[in-house]
């Protein structure tokens, strides 16, 4: 018996190989795959319908933890993606562990007999079922939900306003870096409590001596190392990791500062519409964030309080001939802020006359004017103080004696900057 009868007799002995695996047959008999798709060729020549086109077959197998998907013999599944919508998995409740792809050929003919080649796709991936407490964006809507009803419904006030639109004014508070949670050397005491009566009375204060003026609008900037640290595990550390001595657990920080937060808004729309500006700060960055989405969906349903907490950590708010630009103050230097200014802010810039970028981070007062270009107006960059203690890392780097302020701005609509308030902590 030849090689080629040999083989022939296999194959009709095993008609499932008469369109696949060529390889393993040639392996089989030490020949070639081209001999053994050549052979099995004539035999579907002379026998169509020795071996019936193989189906496709896809299965979704689940136990309570986990699960496999599987499709063979596909030609519409090619991808991971394409097994997930096949087997329609609800990716809020499975997560994939891992996945496999394989591609085999066979060969077919066509209505004139002519034979067809096609690449065959076998794909398999194994899921693991999402712990609910472990399930982030469930958690996050059910967050949302919850938050929504807890949302209080406060309509829009209706507010005196005088007739002449010159004579509005835009209110800035700026009470930067607060540090909840900091724990101040001796005879330089701190507290979240002392922090709290610190800001509530910076606004109090602020708010009195601005009474001069008629405010159309209040800014109120969050943030800027509201908390002093990001995380409690493995130790108490900023965004970056630095570690921090802190007076209480991260949790009961951010319980404080949202509480606060809410506090101080609340204030502050009795007396006119506000902008609330979410600013992250480099010992806070994730929790302020997550701080700033709770106020936007607390402020949901209140038409006196926008709050602006998008991702970008340098945010702007025109009003009139105004643009008050604030960044934390760890990122870019001072000397590159007109050409991103220029181009993050191009079009608001280009309407606007006074520019002001205020910032953080630094825990004292200064102010620098930059000039942009020759034909452009200068923007006027100020770093502000803190209201917060001395720490042990400053105190030992000599950074001590700059007074605990909180500030307030007062912006004409049309004339730019008229006023800058000022409250020193008594201390």
């Amino acid at each position: 018996m030849s090689l080629n009868d040999e083989i022939r007799e296999y194959l009709l002995s095993n008609p499932h190989l008469m369109r696949s695996k060529y390889a393993d047959t040639a392996k089989k008999f030490g020949t070639n795959y081209e001999q053994i798709r050549t052979v099995a060729r004539n035999l579907r020549k002379k026998n169509p319908d020795t071996e019936p086109k193989e189906k496709e077959v896809i299965s979704f197998q689940e136990t309570k933890t986990d699960a496999i998907l599987t499709a063979e013999n596909c030609t519409r599944v090619k991808s991971l993606e394409d097994l997930l919508a096949a087997c329609q998995v609800d990716l809020d409740n499975w997560e994939v562990a891992k996945y496999d792809i394989g591609t085999y050929e066979v060969t077919g003919f066509d209505n004139d007999r002519n034979p067809v080649t096609v690449t065959m796709f076998r794909t398999k991936a194994f899921l693991k079922r999402i712990e609910p407490e472990l399930n982030i964006k469930l958690v996050k809507q059910q967050l949302i939900e919850d938050l929504r009803n807890l949302s209080p419904k406060v309509s829009k006030i209706k507010r005196k306003r005088p007739d002449d639109r010159n004579d509005l004014h835009l209110l800035e508070i700026s009470a930067f870096d607060l540090h909840l949670g900091k724990i101040g050397i001796k005879g330089d005491k701190y507290s979240m409590d002392i922090a709290e009566e610190r800001l509530l009375s910076a606004i109090e204060h602020l708010l009195y001596r601005a009474q001069g003026y008629y405010i159309d609008k209040i800014l109120f900037i969050v943030g800027h190392d509201l908390l002093n640290s990001d995380r409690d595990w493995p130790v108490p550390a900023t965004t970056r990791g630095t570690p921090q001595f802190n007076s209480d657990y991260h949790i009961d920080m951010y319980r404080q500062a949202r509480k606060l937060m809410i506090k101080a808004i609340d204030i502050l729309s009795e007396v006119a519409d506000v902008h609330v500006m979410v600013i992250p700060g480099n010992h806070d960055r994730e929790s302020v964030m997550h701080l700033g989405d709770t106020l936007e969906l607390y402020y949901d349903n209140n038409k006196n309080v926008k709050v602006d907490n998008n991702d970008c950590l340098m945010k702007a708010l025109p009003y009139g001939n105004n643009l008050i630009i604030s960044d934390h103050g760890d990122g870019p230097k001072i000397a590159s802020l007109p050409g991103i200014i220029a181009q993050r802010f191009k079009n608001l810039w280009s309407d606007t006359v006074y520019v002001e970028v205020h910032r953080g981070h630094y825990h004292t007062n200064k102010a620098m004017k930059l000039q942009a270009i020759e034909e452009l107006n200068g923007i006027t960059v100020r770093n502000l103080s803190s209201m917060s203690a001395t720490d042990y890392w400053h105190d030992s780097k000599g950074f001590i004696g700059n007074i605990k302020k909180a500030q307030a701005f007062i912006y004409s609509r049309q004339n730019g900057l008229q006023g800058i308030l000022n409250y020193n902590v008594n201390v």
